[in-house]
Formats: structure tokens, C-alpha cells, sequence
């Protein structure tokens, strides 16, 4: 029998405590069982999946079967701890997407709160590749009725176009009247609340702009002689010494994985990393570090670029320049990315800029005092002194490949 002295409460007899709690309307108890979940179950002692998802469930069920929202609320706030991160918990959470029950549909819209870009982005993978967008199970649109589309779409105004275009097209041949519901409420959102076009769901998105060299030869490929392409790709530069194939890491990315090239002309500040991947891998990250200084706190200036969004037609790229932007994929889109899988990648930094093109394509021209927000303007200035190596750290299961000049 449970005494009240709360140092009796394990991990394993919480739920069944605190459900007793409730059913008899112990508010000290109830209040015992939240201190416990706050100090004990949310006190994540190796900070692993399994310790978060254990207490992930613990607030869903207290939340949906016992109307207790303090669980989840507290369970939130812990995201910023999340060793993992959040993007990365609720991938894994959300992964088998067709099992999974509205109290844990409802979680993930939780945990997600403003990134709601988070949640959608699974939508999106569940509904190209296991329903090979040809139409809607009951999760998916389930969660189109619950995702808040009117801050969806004042956040990430140019990703919610592009999303409604993709459902848009799934539902195109549809007659049923909840998604015809769904698909009104999407398109009612198309004008912010400035009054600003967000875009013509009707219309089809617009071409890239045409490469030159070429890459336009990449861009009139199909499926076959892409892959073909890709093959050819891989042999050629294999025999090249100048290439370096990377290897794909897992999801945390150690440092002890990472591949590093050392810069040969470390008398002029210019460098330029040359770069091909042969496939579009959505949500995978590829960090360059670049090693400025001997000083360990001031070792490394780090760029990211990840493929957003493969799995949509329109090829969503973004980049993160640690120190100069904020650490927000979704806020630093890559425009004009060419459609062709085989991407030949050229990424140049001086003392002042980095430049990054794609296909012959300029993609991004950033000035490090100019361009970068007001609260990194100290932090950037790493990105002026000259890269002793360069390591190089991939998530990318496709072809990928580096040359350092």
C-alpha cells in the first residue's frame, strides 16, 4: 500500500499511482505524482530516445485518459535539453506513421507547437512514399484537420504554397467531402494576415530558372539515365585522387566519423569545396567544419545545408551558417535549386563572403558583416580567417563527394 512518502514512487507503478490518484480525486497525491514525473521521469540521466519517449507517453496518456495537461506542458519545455533534438525525436516518433494513434498524432502536433513545418514534413513523406501520393489513409487526414494551418502558413509562408500544391494534387480526383473541406480551409489561407498572395493554389509551381554548362544536360534526364548518370558519376571520380568519397554517418553525426581534407594553399584566403551528391535525401544534414583556429572554443565555423523537402517536386534545399544565422533551416532557404538529382556543388569562402552554386546556378551569395543577424555579428567573424582543413560530416546515404581547392 502506497504510504504517501513519495521516495515509494518508481518509474514503473507511476501511471498506475497516478491513475489511482485521479479516479479517487487525491489532490495530494495527483500533486506527488507531478512532482515525481517533473524531478524523476523528466531528470533524463543519459538523455537517450528511450528516456524521452518514455516520458513523452507518460504525459500523452495522463493528458488524453485522465485530462492532466501539465504532463505535457512540462514535457515540452524540456525540449531544448533533448540531446537529440526536437526535429529528430519526432522523425523516429512519427516514423510508422500509419500505426499511429490520434493520442499520439495529437503529441507530436504538441511537441511540434510553432515548428509545425516539423510535422507536415512526415505528412509529406508518409503520403509519397507508402500511399505513392495516390490518395489519403485516416492518420493523414486526421492530422490535415488538426495541424494549426493558419500558423503554418503565417510562419513558413512559401513552404505552406508548396505544400498545398502537393495536396492539391492528391486530392485532385477525389469526390469525398471531408477532403474537399480540407482542401478549402488550406486554399481559404492562401493570403496571410497582411493581406500578402501567398500563391495560386490552381497554378503550377514555377520552372526553376535554366542552368547553364552543363547541367543543363542533368535537367532533360529521366529516371533511368539519372540513375545510369549517378553510376557513371561514381566510377569516374573514384579513379580522380583529388575526390574524396564521404561516408554516410548516423544521425548524431560524431566528430570521430568525420572525413577531413586538409586546405593545400593556405596562403591565399580563398576556398573552394567542390561537392557532388547524386540523390535528393530528404531531411539529411551535410556539415562542413571548417577549422579556423587552434583555440578549442573557437576551433570551428560550421556551415550546414540539408535537403528539406525531396519528396516534393519542387526540391527544397536549406543552409545553416553557424555564428551568422539562426539555427532554423526552414528561415534560410536555398532558391532556384535545379530539379536534376545529380547536383554538381561549388562552395567558395573568402575573408568577407561565401558563396554557394549549384549547377552553375548562384544560389546563395552571403557577406559575413552585412548579412549576418545583429545578435552574431561578434561570433562571425571566425568566418574571416583562413581554414587550416576542412572535416566534412554527412548524413547522406546517396553518392557524395568532395574536392578541396
Amino acid at each position: 500500500m502506497y504510504t504517501g512518502e513519495i521516495e515509494k514512487l518508481q518509474k514503473d507503478i507511476f501511471e498506475d499511482v497516478n491513475k489511482m490518484a485521479h479516479t479517487f480525486k487525491v489532490s495530494w497525491l495527483s500533486k506527488k505524482c507531478l512532482k515525481f514525473y517533473r524531478t524523476n521521469i523528466l531528470n533524463f540521466e543519459r538523455n537517450t530516445y528511450d528516456e524521452i519517449i518514455f516520458a513523452c507517453e507518460m504525459a500523452s496518456r495522463a493528458h488524453t485518459y485522465l485530462q492532466q495537461t501539465k504532463y505535457v506542458d512540462h514535457f515540452v519545455k524540456t525540449a531544448a535539453s533533448w540531446k537529440i533534438g526536437k526535429s529528430i525525436f519526432i522523425q523516429r516518433y512519427m516514423a510508422d506513421f500509419s500505426q499511429l494513434s490520434k493520442r499520439q498524432l495529437n503529441m507530436s502536433l504538441a511537441i511540434a507547437e510553432n515548428e509545425v513545418n516539423l510535422v507536415t514534413n512526415c505528412l509529406v513523406s508518409h503520403l509519397s512514399i507508402a500511399l505513392r501520393s495516390k490518395g489519403f489513409d485516416e492518420n493523414s487526414l486526421y492530422l490535415l484537420e488538426n495541424i494549426d494551418l493558419e500558423k503554418f502558413a503565417a510562419k513558413f509562408p512559401s513552404y505552406y504554397v508548396e505544400f498545398c500544391h502537393f495536396i492539391t494534387e492528391i486530392s485532385e480526383s477525389s469526390a469525398s467531402e471531408r477532403i474537399q473541406s480540407i482542401l478549402n480551409k488550406l486554399v481559404g489561407l492562401k493570403t496571410n494576415k497582411t493581406g500578402t498572395i501567398l500563391g495560386n493554389i490552381s497554378d503550377s509551381p514555377s520552372k526553376s530558372p535554366e542552368c547553364t554548362g552543363n547541367s543543363s544536360y542533368f535537367d532533360d534526364c529521366s529516371d533511368d539515365e539519372l540513375k545510369s548518370c549517378a553510376i557513371q558519376t561514381d566510377a569516374v571520380i573514384s579513379t580522380n585522387a583529388d575526390w574524396t568519397k564521404i561516408t554516410c554517418c548516423g544521425p548524431d553525426m560524431p566528430i570521430t566519423e568525420q572525413t577531413t581534407v586538409e586546405v593545400k594553399n593556405r596562403d591565399v584566403n580563398r576556398t573552394t569545396i567542390e561537392m557532388v551528391t547524386t540523390k535528393n535525401d530528404a531531411f539529411k544534414i551535410i556539415q562542413f567544419r571548417y577549422q579556423t583556429s587552434v583555440r578549442k572554443n573557437e576551433a570551428f565555423a560550421r556551415l550546414f545545408i540539408r535537403c528539406t523537402d525531396a519528396i516534393l517536386k519542387w526540391n527544397r534545399w536549406s543552409y545553416v551558417l553557424e555564428g551568422c544565422t539562426k539555427f532554423e533551416f526552414e528561415q534560410n532557404v536555398l532558391e532556384n535549386i535545379p530539379k536534376s538529382e545529380v547536383k554538381m556543388w561549388r562552395i567558395t569562402k573568402t575573408s568577407t563572403d561565401i558563396a554557394i552554386i549549384c549547377n552553375d546556378m548562384t544560389l546563395l551569395h552571403f557577406n559575413f558583416e552585412k548579412d549576418s543577424i545583429e545578435s552574431c555579428r561578434k561570433s562571425c567573424k571566425k568566418w574571416s580567417r583562413r581554414p587550416q582543413a576542412i572535416g566534412i560530416l554527412s548524413q547522406y546515404s546517396g553518392h557524395t563527394f568532395v574536392k578541396i581547392t
